[in-house]
């Protein structure tokens, strides 16, 4: 039995999706008040409770083999914080190694020079410390940014299209009104807006090649009590991605650039009195200063996954899907 853990998530949803395909057992671990409804009659079983509950995480873990652990708290609910998220990270460690669990495989964040300021990337890494002393069989995947989050923050609806509860239209407020400075500005105006230089690269990945990575990786021997970097096949500027953009929509994409200071700036102002939106321009604030010049292909061929998704690959399948309405 596969566990997924925040399986109503999008990376969740897609780990489910994928083991249902491969004709895997799958219990989502999800909370009662997330957005779980598509996968109601999916075939997999639901098991409802939160990380800061050990009588749930107890229940939903018993009779597991493979957790594929995805919580954060980066689109936080009310009650949300990244101190919570350890904690109950901590917990399902503990569950999991008291069980038995064959592997525990957690999705996580590249390193970077300010983990330690971003709280979100802070609690990864102390989650990753805590796996790692934890005797259980692990491999934790850092990823390099998602295309289907990351590609869509600049101004953009495609990177979404077609997908299930995606990041960016989560209901929390404070992303919403920071989706809306953007809105879809490179299909309907041909301007895309980064955080920092617009040469920064990085091996943007899709999450579904990351969720069929996950699932490879938790059964291969040589991925046993591994850290992998993951990213996609290719490293891209943002000044490269535009360009791919413009070959998408058949129109001239231009690069604006905001300072990365303005995110720096606005994290240490809000972080007295909203954490949660303080931590949003913390990870904006390493998006714009920090690069992940790595790729996956070794580790696909390793796992067997087969070829990984290239931008013009995404950006092409995802335009020519239906806008979300």
């Amino acid at each position: 039995m596969h566990l997924v853990v925040s399986g109503s998530g999008q990376l969740g949803t897609v780990l489910v999706r994928q083991l249902l395909a491969a004709g895997r057992p799958v219990r989502a671990f999800v909370r009662p008040m997330s957005q779980y409804q598509h996968l109601v009659g999916s075939g997999a079983e639901l098991a409802f409770g939160d990380l800061r509950d050990a009588g749930s995480v107890r229940a939903a873990m018993t009779g597991a083999d493979i957790v594929l652990a995805t919580a954060n708290v980066a689109a936080p609910k009310p009650g949300d914080t990244n101190d919570s998220a350890e904690a109950g990270y901590q917990a399902l460690i503990s569950e999991a190694a008291d069980q038995g669990v064959k592997r525990f495989v957690f999705s996580s964040v590249p390193v970077s020079s300010v983990d330690d300021q971003v709280p979100t990337f802070r609690a990864k890494r102390q989650t990753e410390k805590a796996l790692m002393a934890s005797g259980l069989p692990y491999t934790i995947l850092r990823c390099a940014p998602f295309m289907e989050v990351w590609l869509a923050f600049p101004g953009s609806s495609i990177p979404s299209r077609g997908e299930e509860n995606p990041t960016v239209a989560r209901p929390y407020p404070f992303m919403r009104r920071f989706r809306g400075m953007t809105g879809k500005s490179i299909e309907d105006m041909g301007r895309m807006t980064v955080n920092g230089r617009a040469s920064l690269r990085n091996a943007f990945v899709s999450l579904h090649d990351v969720a069929r990575l996950m699932i490879a990786a938790a059964e291969h021997p040589l991925t046993r009590n591994q850290v992998f970097d993951v990213g996609g096949p290719e490293m891209l500027t943002w000044e490269e991605v535009a360009a791919v953009y413009s070959e998408v929509l058949g129109r001239p994409v231009k690069v604006s650039t905001l300072p990365p200071g303005l995110f720096r700036g606005m994290q240490q102002v809000l972080r007295p009195f909203a954490p949660a939106a303080s931590n949003v321009m913390g990870m904006n604030y390493l998006i714009g200063t920090s690069e992940t010049p790595w790729d996956s292909n070794e580790l696909a061929r390793l796992v067997g996954v087969g070829k990984l998704r290239t931008v013009r690959d995404f950006l092409t399948e995802k335009a020519a899907l239906p806008e979300p309405t």
